[in-house]
Protein backbone atom coordinates (compact mmCIF):
# COMPACT_ATOMS: atom_id res chain seq x y z
CA UNK A 1 0.00 0.00 0.00
CA UNK A 2 2.98 2.44 0.82
CA UNK A 3 5.37 2.21 -2.52
CA UNK A 4 8.10 3.99 -0.86
CA UNK A 5 8.75 2.24 2.27
CA UNK A 6 11.90 4.38 3.14
CA UNK A 7 9.55 7.17 3.40
CA UNK A 8 7.22 4.88 6.38
CA UNK A 9 9.43 6.40 9.61
CA UNK A 10 8.58 10.16 8.63
CA UNK A 11 5.21 9.23 7.75
CA UNK A 12 4.55 7.42 11.55
CA UNK A 13 6.77 10.65 13.17
CA UNK A 14 4.10 12.62 11.53
CA UNK A 15 0.96 10.67 12.62
CA UNK A 16 2.66 10.81 16.16
CA UNK A 17 3.15 14.07 16.27
CA UNK A 18 -0.71 14.41 15.21
CA UNK A 19 -1.95 12.41 17.47
CA UNK A 20 0.35 14.30 20.54
CA UNK A 21 -1.25 17.85 19.41
CA UNK A 22 -5.00 16.61 19.28
CA UNK A 23 -4.53 15.04 22.79
CA UNK A 24 -3.12 17.88 24.18
CA UNK A 25 -5.66 20.77 22.57
CA UNK A 26 -8.48 18.35 23.64
CA UNK A 27 -6.93 18.41 27.25
CA UNK A 28 -6.48 22.49 26.85
CA UNK A 29 -9.75 22.82 25.55
CA UNK A 30 -11.36 21.48 28.44
CA UNK A 31 -8.91 22.57 31.16
CA UNK A 32 -11.17 26.03 29.85
CA UNK A 33 -14.29 24.66 30.21
CA UNK A 34 -13.33 23.88 34.06
CA UNK A 35 -12.13 27.12 34.70
CA UNK A 36 -14.45 29.04 32.85
CA UNK A 37 -17.99 30.55 34.23
CA UNK A 38 -21.12 29.30 34.49
CA UNK A 39 -22.07 31.80 31.60
CA UNK A 40 -19.15 31.41 29.34
CA UNK A 41 -19.29 27.81 29.88
CA UNK A 42 -22.41 27.43 28.54
CA UNK A 43 -21.98 29.56 25.61
CA UNK A 44 -18.85 27.76 24.86
CA UNK A 45 -21.36 24.41 25.22
CA UNK A 46 -23.72 25.72 23.05
CA UNK A 47 -21.27 26.24 20.09
CA UNK A 48 -20.05 23.00 20.19
CA UNK A 49 -23.68 21.41 20.38
CA UNK A 50 -24.47 23.75 17.06
CA UNK A 51 -21.20 22.31 15.76
CA UNK A 52 -22.01 18.85 16.67
CA UNK A 53 -25.60 19.00 15.25
CA UNK A 54 -24.63 20.46 12.05
CA UNK A 55 -22.15 17.65 11.44
CA UNK A 56 -24.94 15.22 12.17
CA UNK A 57 -27.10 16.64 9.65
CA UNK A 58 -24.26 17.35 6.70
CA UNK A 59 -21.73 14.62 7.11
CA UNK A 60 -24.11 11.84 6.48
CA UNK A 61 -25.74 13.86 3.57
CA UNK A 62 -22.56 15.30 2.01
CA UNK A 63 -20.81 11.77 1.79
CA UNK A 64 -23.58 10.26 0.16
CA UNK A 65 -23.71 13.10 -2.52
CA UNK A 66 -19.86 12.66 -2.50
CA UNK A 67 -19.80 8.88 -3.01
CA UNK A 68 -22.06 9.61 -5.83
CA UNK A 69 -20.93 12.09 -7.77
CA UNK A 70 -17.18 10.85 -7.48
CA UNK A 71 -17.00 6.98 -7.50
CA UNK A 72 -20.54 5.90 -9.17
CA UNK A 73 -21.73 5.71 -12.21
CA UNK A 74 -25.57 7.24 -11.55
CA UNK A 75 -27.34 9.29 -14.82
CA UNK A 76 -27.30 13.09 -13.64
CA UNK A 77 -24.34 13.35 -11.33
CA UNK A 78 -22.48 15.96 -13.18
CA UNK A 79 -25.38 18.35 -12.45
CA UNK A 80 -25.84 17.17 -8.66
CA UNK A 81 -22.14 18.48 -8.20
CA UNK A 82 -23.37 21.59 -10.32
CA UNK A 83 -26.27 22.18 -8.34
CA UNK A 84 -24.10 21.59 -5.24
CA UNK A 85 -21.19 24.08 -5.90
CA UNK A 86 -24.03 26.66 -6.69
CA UNK A 87 -25.27 26.79 -3.14
CA UNK A 88 -21.69 27.03 -2.20
CA UNK A 89 -21.78 30.75 -3.15
CA UNK A 90 -25.39 31.08 -1.89
CA UNK A 91 -24.18 33.21 0.97
CA UNK A 92 -25.97 31.73 4.56
CA UNK A 93 -28.17 34.76 5.01
CA UNK A 94 -29.59 33.98 1.88
CA UNK A 95 -30.29 30.35 2.25
CA UNK A 96 -31.31 31.22 5.93
CA UNK A 97 -34.54 33.63 3.90
CA UNK A 98 -35.04 31.23 1.83
CA UNK A 99 -35.93 28.40 3.96
CA UNK A 100 -37.75 31.05 6.26
CA UNK A 101 -39.60 31.53 3.42
CA UNK A 102 -40.43 27.77 2.57
CA UNK A 103 -40.79 26.27 6.23
CA UNK A 104 -40.39 29.17 8.53
CA UNK A 105 -42.94 31.03 10.74
CA UNK A 106 -45.25 32.03 7.77
CA UNK A 107 -43.57 30.07 5.08
CA UNK A 108 -44.80 29.28 1.74
CA UNK A 109 -45.10 25.44 2.39
CA UNK A 110 -45.74 25.22 5.91
CA UNK A 111 -47.54 28.33 7.57
CA UNK A 112 -47.37 27.01 10.66
CA UNK A 113 -43.73 26.80 10.92
CA UNK A 114 -40.93 24.24 11.42
CA UNK A 115 -37.86 26.25 12.22
CA UNK A 116 -37.75 27.78 15.56
CA UNK A 117 -35.07 28.09 18.24
CA UNK A 118 -32.25 24.92 18.56
CA UNK A 119 -33.95 23.07 15.72
CA UNK A 120 -33.94 25.66 13.08
CA UNK A 121 -30.69 26.76 13.85
CA UNK A 122 -28.90 23.43 13.32
CA UNK A 123 -31.17 22.67 10.32
CA UNK A 124 -30.17 25.89 8.29
CA UNK A 125 -26.81 25.27 9.76
CA UNK A 126 -26.39 21.35 8.29
CA UNK A 127 -28.52 22.02 4.78
CA UNK A 128 -25.70 24.75 4.22
CA UNK A 129 -22.73 22.97 5.19
CA UNK A 130 -23.44 19.75 2.95
CA UNK A 131 -22.40 21.38 0.11
CA UNK A 132 -18.67 21.69 2.02
CA UNK A 133 -18.71 18.52 3.16
CA UNK A 134 -19.66 17.65 -1.01
CA UNK A 135 -16.39 19.65 -2.18
CA UNK A 136 -13.89 18.26 0.51
CA UNK A 137 -15.23 14.73 -0.13
CA UNK A 138 -15.08 14.92 -3.75
CA UNK A 139 -11.51 16.34 -3.81
CA UNK A 140 -10.46 13.48 -1.86
CA UNK A 141 -12.19 10.80 -3.76
CA UNK A 142 -10.51 11.86 -6.97
CA UNK A 143 -7.15 11.93 -5.75
CA UNK A 144 -7.46 8.41 -4.19
CA UNK A 145 -4.34 6.28 -6.20
CA UNK A 146 -6.08 3.86 -9.28
CA UNK A 147 -3.66 1.43 -8.41
CA UNK A 148 -5.04 0.88 -4.95
CA UNK A 149 -8.56 0.69 -5.88
CA UNK A 150 -7.41 -1.44 -9.34
CA UNK A 151 -5.71 -4.25 -7.24
CA UNK A 152 -8.37 -4.33 -4.41
CA UNK A 153 -11.16 -4.89 -7.40
CA UNK A 154 -9.39 -8.31 -8.07
CA UNK A 155 -10.02 -9.89 -4.71
CA UNK A 156 -13.26 -7.79 -3.28
CA UNK A 157 -16.64 -6.81 -5.11
CA UNK A 158 -16.92 -2.82 -5.79
CA UNK A 159 -18.55 -1.80 -3.28
CA UNK A 160 -16.39 -3.24 -1.12
CA UNK A 161 -13.93 -1.70 -2.53
CA UNK A 162 -15.46 1.40 -2.15
CA UNK A 163 -16.16 1.55 1.41
CA UNK A 164 -12.65 0.19 2.66
CA UNK A 165 -10.34 1.40 0.15
CA UNK A 166 -11.17 4.57 -1.50
CA UNK A 167 -13.51 5.82 1.73
CA UNK A 168 -10.54 4.79 3.84
CA UNK A 169 -8.53 7.18 1.75
CA UNK A 170 -11.33 10.21 1.85
CA UNK A 171 -11.22 10.25 5.37
CA UNK A 172 -8.89 13.55 4.96
CA UNK A 173 -11.77 15.21 2.99
CA UNK A 174 -14.26 14.81 6.14
CA UNK A 175 -11.57 15.80 8.23
CA UNK A 176 -11.24 18.98 6.27
CA UNK A 177 -15.26 19.40 6.15
CA UNK A 178 -15.66 19.27 9.44
CA UNK A 179 -12.94 21.69 10.39
CA UNK A 180 -14.48 24.43 8.41
CA UNK A 181 -18.07 23.66 9.50
CA UNK A 182 -16.67 24.33 13.08
CA UNK A 183 -15.30 27.09 12.04
CA UNK A 184 -18.83 28.57 10.40
CA UNK A 185 -20.34 27.46 13.41
CA UNK A 186 -18.11 28.78 15.85
CA UNK A 187 -17.82 32.15 14.20
CA UNK A 188 -21.32 32.72 12.72
CA UNK A 189 -24.03 35.32 13.96
CA UNK A 190 -26.78 35.31 10.68
CA UNK A 191 -28.58 32.16 11.92
CA UNK A 192 -28.29 32.07 15.89
CA UNK A 193 -29.46 35.83 16.02
CA UNK A 194 -31.89 34.86 13.61
CA UNK A 195 -33.38 32.18 16.02
CA UNK A 196 -32.44 33.95 19.30
CA UNK A 197 -29.64 30.66 19.93
CA UNK A 198 -27.00 32.14 22.94
CA UNK A 199 -23.89 31.22 21.21
CA UNK A 200 -20.07 32.07 22.07
CA UNK A 201 -20.24 34.31 18.65
CA UNK A 202 -23.32 35.91 19.35
CA UNK A 203 -22.96 36.68 22.91
CA UNK A 204 -20.19 38.70 21.69
CA UNK A 205 -22.34 40.66 18.85
CA UNK A 206 -25.46 41.36 21.14
CA UNK A 207 -22.65 42.55 24.29
CA UNK A 208 -20.65 44.64 20.92
CA UNK A 209 -23.94 46.02 19.87
CA UNK A 210 -24.97 47.11 23.06
CA UNK A 211 -21.51 48.83 24.31
CA UNK A 212 -20.44 46.30 26.86
CA UNK A 213 -17.72 44.38 25.28
CA UNK A 214 -15.43 44.90 28.06
CA UNK A 215 -16.13 44.97 31.96
CA UNK A 216 -15.93 43.53 34.71
CA UNK A 217 -16.40 39.39 35.15
CA UNK A 218 -19.85 38.27 35.26
CA UNK A 219 -20.96 36.34 38.50
CA UNK A 220 -22.22 32.17 38.42
CA UNK A 221 -26.22 32.45 38.12
CA UNK A 222 -28.88 30.37 36.34
CA UNK A 223 -31.09 33.56 36.04
CA UNK A 224 -32.08 33.91 32.47
CA UNK A 225 -30.51 37.25 31.29
CA UNK A 226 -32.59 39.63 29.08
CA UNK A 227 -30.99 41.34 26.04
CA UNK A 228 -31.72 44.90 27.66
CA UNK A 229 -30.28 43.35 31.11
CA UNK A 230 -27.23 41.87 29.52
CA UNK A 231 -23.87 41.94 31.66
CA UNK A 232 -20.69 43.24 30.39
CA UNK A 233 -18.69 40.59 28.66
CA UNK A 234 -15.21 40.69 31.10
CA UNK A 235 -11.96 40.65 29.08
CA UNK A 236 -11.15 37.72 31.12
CA UNK A 237 -14.33 35.85 29.14
CA UNK A 238 -12.75 37.16 26.24
CA UNK A 239 -9.82 35.72 26.46
CA UNK A 240 -10.42 32.26 28.11
CA UNK A 241 -13.29 32.14 25.09
CA UNK A 242 -11.27 32.26 22.68
CA UNK A 243 -8.20 30.27 23.57
CA UNK A 244 -10.55 27.57 23.89
CA UNK A 245 -11.84 27.80 20.55
CA UNK A 246 -8.44 28.21 19.65
CA UNK A 247 -7.58 25.08 21.11
CA UNK A 248 -10.49 23.35 19.61
CA UNK A 249 -9.59 24.38 16.12
CA UNK A 250 -6.09 23.54 17.04
CA UNK A 251 -6.79 19.90 17.62
CA UNK A 252 -9.30 20.06 14.67
CA UNK A 253 -6.08 21.23 12.17
CA UNK A 254 -3.68 18.14 13.94
CA UNK A 255 -6.61 15.97 12.70
CA UNK A 256 -6.59 17.03 9.43
CA UNK A 257 -2.67 17.44 8.82
CA UNK A 258 -2.64 13.41 10.65
CA UNK A 259 -4.94 12.43 6.97
CA UNK A 260 -3.34 14.00 4.58
CA UNK A 261 -1.22 11.51 2.90
CA UNK A 262 2.52 12.39 2.15
CA UNK A 263 3.16 13.80 -1.56
CA UNK A 264 4.85 10.71 -2.81
CA UNK A 265 1.66 8.78 -2.29
CA UNK A 266 -0.70 10.76 -3.97
CA UNK A 267 -0.91 9.38 -7.82
CA UNK A 268 -3.06 11.47 -10.61
CA UNK A 269 -6.98 11.87 -10.20
CA UNK A 270 -8.37 8.31 -10.24
CA UNK A 271 -11.05 7.60 -13.36
CA UNK A 272 -12.39 4.69 -11.73
CA UNK A 273 -16.35 4.46 -10.63
CA UNK A 274 -18.86 1.84 -9.55
CA UNK A 275 -20.43 0.56 -12.68
CA UNK A 276 -23.80 0.39 -10.29
CA UNK A 277 -25.71 -2.23 -11.23
CA UNK A 278 -30.14 -2.37 -11.04
CA UNK A 279 -29.78 -0.90 -7.98
CA UNK A 280 -28.35 2.41 -8.86
CA UNK A 281 -31.51 3.56 -9.85
CA UNK A 282 -32.49 3.64 -6.50
CA UNK A 283 -28.90 5.12 -5.42
CA UNK A 284 -29.75 8.22 -7.68
CA UNK A 285 -33.05 8.63 -6.78
CA UNK A 286 -32.03 9.04 -3.12
CA UNK A 287 -28.77 11.55 -4.24
CA UNK A 288 -31.22 13.51 -6.55
CA UNK A 289 -33.99 13.52 -3.53
CA UNK A 290 -31.55 14.76 -0.72
CA UNK A 291 -30.51 17.83 -3.71
CA UNK A 292 -33.91 18.25 -4.20
CA UNK A 293 -34.36 19.21 -0.63
CA UNK A 294 -31.48 21.22 -0.38
CA UNK A 295 -31.77 23.22 -3.29
CA UNK A 296 -35.35 22.83 -4.41
CA UNK A 297 -37.94 23.34 -1.65
CA UNK A 298 -35.71 26.45 -0.17
CA UNK A 299 -36.01 28.14 -4.09
CA UNK A 300 -39.48 27.09 -3.96
CA UNK A 301 -40.26 28.86 -0.52
CA UNK A 302 -38.50 31.98 -2.18
CA UNK A 303 -40.75 32.35 -5.49
CA UNK A 304 -44.11 31.34 -3.30
CA UNK A 305 -43.15 34.43 -1.31
CA UNK A 306 -42.24 36.45 -3.45
CA UNK A 307 -45.30 35.95 -5.50
CA UNK A 308 -47.40 35.90 -2.31
CA UNK A 309 -50.96 37.93 -2.47
CA UNK A 310 -53.31 38.76 0.47
CA UNK A 311 -56.59 40.01 -1.01
CA UNK A 312 -59.35 40.65 1.25
CA UNK A 313 -62.88 39.63 0.69
CA UNK A 314 -66.05 40.42 2.49
CA UNK A 315 -65.43 37.58 5.09
CA UNK A 316 -61.95 36.70 4.94
CA UNK A 317 -58.54 37.27 3.85
CA UNK A 318 -57.78 35.48 0.66
CA UNK A 319 -54.29 34.23 0.55
CA UNK A 320 -53.25 33.51 -3.45
CA UNK A 321 -49.98 33.82 -5.63
CA UNK A 322 -48.99 36.08 -8.71
CA UNK A 323 -46.69 34.66 -11.22
CA UNK A 324 -46.33 38.27 -12.52
CA UNK A 325 -45.49 39.67 -9.06
CA UNK A 326 -43.04 37.26 -8.38
CA UNK A 327 -41.17 38.17 -11.88
CA UNK A 328 -41.80 41.65 -11.72
CA UNK A 329 -40.07 41.59 -7.99
CA UNK A 330 -37.21 39.33 -9.24
CA UNK A 331 -36.19 41.79 -12.21
CA UNK A 332 -36.25 45.01 -10.30
CA UNK A 333 -34.34 43.78 -7.28
CA UNK A 334 -30.62 44.03 -9.57
CA UNK A 335 -31.52 47.86 -9.89
CA UNK A 336 -33.16 48.61 -6.23
CA UNK A 337 -30.02 47.49 -4.73
CA UNK A 338 -27.76 48.12 -7.17
CA UNK A 339 -25.41 50.47 -4.95
CA UNK A 340 -25.71 46.88 -2.15
CA UNK A 341 -25.06 44.72 -4.88
CA UNK A 342 -21.87 46.94 -5.92
CA UNK A 343 -21.05 47.64 -2.21
CA UNK A 344 -20.58 43.59 -1.69
CA UNK A 345 -18.80 43.15 -5.06
CA UNK A 346 -15.79 45.77 -4.45
CA UNK A 347 -15.24 45.20 -1.24
CA UNK A 348 -15.37 41.01 -1.62
CA UNK A 349 -12.83 42.01 -5.18
CA UNK A 350 -10.23 43.45 -3.47
CA UNK A 351 -10.69 41.60 0.15
CA UNK A 352 -10.00 38.15 -2.34
CA UNK A 353 -7.35 39.62 -4.30
CA UNK A 354 -5.16 40.75 -1.50
CA UNK A 355 -6.27 37.26 0.61
CA UNK A 356 -4.53 35.55 -2.71
CA UNK A 357 -1.97 36.93 -2.54
CA UNK A 358 -0.99 36.62 0.92
CA UNK A 359 -1.66 33.20 1.39
CA UNK A 360 0.32 32.42 -2.27
CA UNK A 361 3.48 34.33 -0.29
CA UNK A 362 2.70 32.27 3.06
CA UNK A 363 2.38 28.95 1.58
CA UNK A 364 5.18 29.26 -0.61
CA UNK A 365 7.02 30.26 2.42
CA UNK A 366 6.13 27.24 4.51
CA UNK A 367 6.85 24.72 1.15
CA UNK A 368 10.42 26.53 0.96
CA UNK A 369 10.87 26.25 5.43
CA UNK A 370 11.53 30.00 5.46
CA UNK A 371 8.13 30.26 7.69
CA UNK A 372 8.18 26.74 10.38
CA UNK A 373 5.04 24.55 10.18
CA UNK A 374 4.90 24.71 13.82
CA UNK A 375 4.31 28.34 13.66
CA UNK A 376 1.90 28.33 10.07
CA UNK A 377 -0.32 26.09 11.82
CA UNK A 378 -0.60 27.70 15.19
CA UNK A 379 -1.30 31.06 12.92
CA UNK A 380 -3.98 29.28 10.86
CA UNK A 381 -5.39 28.18 14.19
CA UNK A 382 -6.04 31.91 15.20
CA UNK A 383 -7.28 33.06 12.60
CA UNK A 384 -10.14 30.25 12.25
CA UNK A 385 -10.67 30.67 15.94
CA UNK A 386 -11.42 34.24 16.02
CA UNK A 387 -15.19 34.84 16.30
CA UNK A 388 -16.85 36.98 13.94
CA UNK A 389 -17.69 39.57 16.29
CA UNK A 390 -14.52 39.63 18.09
CA UNK A 391 -13.02 40.10 14.88
CA UNK A 392 -14.77 43.24 13.96
CA UNK A 393 -14.34 44.72 17.59
CA UNK A 394 -10.49 44.28 17.30
CA UNK A 395 -10.50 46.33 13.66
CA UNK A 396 -12.51 49.34 15.59
CA UNK A 397 -9.87 49.25 17.85
CA UNK A 398 -7.23 49.57 15.38
CA UNK A 399 -8.49 51.85 13.23
CA UNK A 400 -10.14 54.30 15.21
CA UNK A 401 -7.85 56.92 16.90
CA UNK A 402 -8.22 60.30 18.40
CA UNK A 403 -7.68 62.87 15.98
CA UNK A 404 -3.67 63.92 17.90
CA UNK A 405 -2.65 60.78 17.80
CA UNK A 406 -0.27 59.90 15.15
CA UNK A 407 -2.33 57.19 13.70
CA UNK A 408 -5.51 59.60 13.03
CA UNK A 409 -5.67 58.80 8.97
CA UNK A 410 -6.18 55.33 9.80
CA UNK A 411 -9.46 56.84 11.45
CA UNK A 412 -9.99 58.98 8.40
CA UNK A 413 -9.65 55.96 6.32
CA UNK A 414 -12.12 54.35 8.81
CA UNK A 415 -15.17 56.62 8.21
CA UNK A 416 -14.46 57.11 4.73
CA UNK A 417 -13.12 53.89 3.13
CA UNK A 418 -14.24 50.50 2.87
CA UNK A 419 -10.53 49.80 4.69
CA UNK A 420 -12.49 47.87 7.71
CA UNK A 421 -15.11 45.50 5.98
CA UNK A 422 -12.30 44.48 3.31
CA UNK A 423 -9.82 43.97 6.40
CA UNK A 424 -12.50 42.09 7.93
CA UNK A 425 -13.20 39.73 4.82
CA UNK A 426 -9.49 39.37 4.09
CA UNK A 427 -8.78 38.20 7.57
CA UNK A 428 -11.75 35.73 7.73
CA UNK A 429 -10.39 34.41 3.78
CA UNK A 430 -6.94 34.34 4.54
CA UNK A 431 -6.34 31.48 6.67
CA UNK A 432 -8.92 28.56 4.05
CA UNK A 433 -6.75 30.20 1.29
CA UNK A 434 -3.26 29.44 3.07
CA UNK A 435 -4.76 25.58 3.96
CA UNK A 436 -5.51 25.40 0.34
CA UNK A 437 -2.49 26.93 -1.51
CA UNK A 438 -0.31 24.87 1.09
CA UNK A 439 -1.49 21.56 0.23
CA UNK A 440 -1.16 22.05 -3.14
CA UNK A 441 2.51 23.55 -2.62
CA UNK A 442 3.01 20.65 -1.00
CA UNK A 443 2.71 17.87 -3.77
CA UNK A 444 5.67 19.85 -5.96
CA UNK A 445 8.48 17.21 -6.51
CA UNK A 446 11.19 18.50 -4.57
CA UNK A 447 13.79 17.13 -7.42
CA UNK A 448 11.81 20.00 -9.95
CA UNK A 449 12.63 22.57 -7.52
CA UNK A 450 16.46 21.80 -6.70
CA UNK A 451 16.75 21.61 -10.32
CA UNK A 452 15.47 25.36 -10.37
CA UNK A 453 17.57 26.18 -7.48
CA UNK A 454 20.75 24.55 -9.04
CA UNK A 455 20.36 26.73 -12.11
CA UNK A 456 20.24 30.10 -9.98
CA UNK A 457 16.64 30.36 -9.21
CA UNK A 458 15.58 32.91 -6.51
CA UNK A 459 13.19 31.87 -3.74
CA UNK A 460 11.22 34.34 -5.74
CA UNK A 461 11.46 32.88 -9.10
CA UNK A 462 10.79 29.66 -8.39
CA UNK A 463 7.81 30.43 -7.10
CA UNK A 464 6.66 32.63 -10.32
CA UNK A 465 8.35 30.56 -12.65
CA UNK A 466 7.91 26.92 -11.21
CA UNK A 467 5.16 26.52 -8.19
CA UNK A 468 2.44 29.04 -9.88
CA UNK A 469 2.36 27.33 -13.26
CA UNK A 470 2.44 23.73 -11.68
CA UNK A 471 -0.43 24.96 -9.47
CA UNK A 472 -2.44 27.14 -11.31
CA UNK A 473 -5.60 25.34 -10.71
CA UNK A 474 -5.03 25.06 -6.73
CA UNK A 475 -4.76 29.17 -6.99
CA UNK A 476 -7.77 29.52 -8.77
CA UNK A 477 -9.90 27.22 -6.04
CA UNK A 478 -8.18 29.25 -3.12
CA UNK A 479 -9.44 32.90 -5.23
CA UNK A 480 -12.95 30.74 -5.63
CA UNK A 481 -12.98 29.55 -2.01
CA UNK A 482 -11.62 33.39 -0.85
CA UNK A 483 -14.93 35.09 -2.64
CA UNK A 484 -17.68 32.52 -0.91
CA UNK A 485 -16.10 33.44 2.48
CA UNK A 486 -15.84 37.33 1.64
CA UNK A 487 -19.34 37.50 -0.15
CA UNK A 488 -20.76 35.35 2.80
CA UNK A 489 -19.20 37.13 5.90
CA UNK A 490 -21.52 39.03 7.86
CA UNK A 491 -20.22 39.14 11.38
CA UNK A 492 -17.32 41.36 11.81
CA UNK A 493 -18.36 43.65 8.84
CA UNK A 494 -21.76 44.21 10.15
CA UNK A 495 -20.12 45.68 12.93
CA UNK A 496 -17.38 47.57 10.45
CA UNK A 497 -18.95 49.08 8.04
CA UNK A 498 -18.53 53.10 7.51
CA UNK A 499 -21.47 55.67 7.06
CA UNK A 500 -23.22 55.42 3.40
CA UNK A 501 -22.07 51.52 2.54
CA UNK A 502 -23.95 49.11 2.91
CA UNK A 503 -22.95 45.55 1.62
CA UNK A 504 -25.53 43.62 0.54
CA UNK A 505 -25.10 41.48 3.50
CA UNK A 506 -25.71 43.69 5.64
CA UNK A 507 -29.17 44.51 3.91
CA UNK A 508 -30.39 40.87 3.72
CA UNK A 509 -29.78 40.88 7.17
CA UNK A 510 -31.87 43.63 8.26
CA UNK A 511 -35.06 42.73 6.29
CA UNK A 512 -34.66 39.11 7.27
CA UNK A 513 -35.78 40.27 11.07
CA UNK A 514 -38.83 41.43 10.07
CA UNK A 515 -39.38 37.94 8.27
CA UNK A 516 -38.98 36.77 5.25
CA UNK A 517 -41.71 38.52 3.17
CA UNK A 518 -41.91 39.17 -0.42
CA UNK A 519 -39.50 42.37 -1.18
CA UNK A 520 -36.43 40.09 0.97
CA UNK A 521 -37.42 36.48 -0.63
CA UNK A 522 -37.38 38.34 -4.06
CA UNK A 523 -33.97 39.84 -3.30
CA UNK A 524 -32.56 36.26 -2.07
CA UNK A 525 -33.96 34.66 -5.35
CA UNK A 526 -32.19 37.18 -7.49
CA UNK A 527 -28.98 36.89 -5.99
CA UNK A 528 -29.26 32.83 -5.95
CA UNK A 529 -31.07 32.93 -10.13
CA UNK A 530 -27.32 35.26 -10.75
CA UNK A 531 -25.39 32.96 -8.39
CA UNK A 532 -26.59 30.05 -11.32
CA UNK A 533 -26.10 32.51 -13.87
CA UNK A 534 -22.46 32.90 -13.55
CA UNK A 535 -21.55 29.46 -12.82
CA UNK A 536 -23.23 28.80 -15.96
CA UNK A 537 -21.14 31.61 -18.09
CA UNK A 538 -17.60 30.40 -15.84
CA UNK A 539 -18.54 26.43 -17.12
CA UNK A 540 -18.92 27.39 -21.14
CA UNK A 541 -15.91 29.88 -20.66
CA UNK A 542 -13.48 27.28 -18.39
CA UNK A 543 -12.85 24.66 -20.77
CA UNK A 544 -11.58 26.66 -23.47
CA UNK A 545 -9.37 28.50 -20.44
CA UNK A 546 -7.84 25.32 -19.70
CA UNK A 547 -7.02 24.11 -22.92
CA UNK A 548 -5.44 27.79 -23.63
CA UNK A 549 -3.10 27.25 -20.69
CA UNK A 550 -2.32 23.81 -21.54
CA UNK A 551 -1.22 25.06 -24.87
CA UNK A 552 0.64 27.82 -23.18
CA UNK A 553 2.60 25.74 -20.93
Amino acid sequence: MYPFSDRMPEHSSKISWCRLTMLASLAGWLGCLVVANERLRGLLVNSTLLTVGTLAISVPLGTLLAVAIAKTSIPGRRWLERCLIMMLFVPLYVQATAWQAAIGQGGWLVEEGLLAGWGGAIWIHGMAAVPWVMLFVVATLRKVPRELEEEALQDAAAWRVLLRVSMLQAVAGLAAASLWIAVICFSEITVTDLFRVRTFAEEIYTAASLGTLTGEPVPNTTKVITQAEAPAFATSELWLGTISVLLLILAALAAVWRWVPLTDFISPASDWVWRMPAGGRVFSLLAWLVVVLIVGIPLIGLLGKSGAQVIPTESQVERTWSASKAATLVAVSPWQHRREIGWSLAIASVATSTAVAAAVVIAWGIRTRLIPAALAALLLAVGFAIPGPLLGTWIIGWLNHSWDSILWPLTWCYDHTILAPVLAQFLRALPLTTLILGAQFASLPQDVLDSAESEGASWWQRLVSVALPWCWPAVVVATCMALIVSLGELAATLLVVPPGVSPLSVRIFGLLHYGAEDRVSALCLMAILAVAAALAVVGRIAPAFVRWVNRRQ
